[in-house]
């Protein structure tokens, strides 16, 4: 299982929010690349208020991730990147590292951001 509801989350981007708390997921958890909703719980300046809430992407987990091809991946942290209403980063820098499962073409905002791939 990796992040189920109510779970709180460090926000890894430079919109201003620094803690969320996931409201809403899919399914009962998510994983990495998983949308969801999330409650602003901390915020100091920037793009969001405290009690905001947003849709974020699921960067990192502390669970491990399992690829096809048999490899995992795990984070020291959950975090996660807040997005706005049409699923575009809402801030301009993140402090994390990506995963490989976002080189789709979906998350080309997204990739274009981060350090790197891996």
């Amino acid at each position: 299982m990796s992040i189920p509801r109510g779970a709180f989350l460090r926000i890894v981007d430079n919109s201003g929010a620094r803690l969320g708390q996931v409201i809403w997921t899919r399914f009962s958890a998510a994983k990495v690349g998983s949308v969801v909703k999330v409650a602003i719980k901390e915020a100091k300046g920037g793009k969001v208020a405290t009690g905001q809430m947003k849709k974020a992407v699921i960067v990192e987990t502390k669970a491990p991730t399992r690829r096809p091809n048999g490899a995992h991946f795990q984070f020291l942290r959950n975090g996660c990147v807040l997005l706005n209403e049409k699923g575009a980063p809402i801030g301009n820098r993140m402090r994390s590292l990506l995963a490989y499962e976002f080189a789709k073409p979906r998350w080309k905002r997204l990739s274009a951001l981060g350090k790197r791939l891996y």
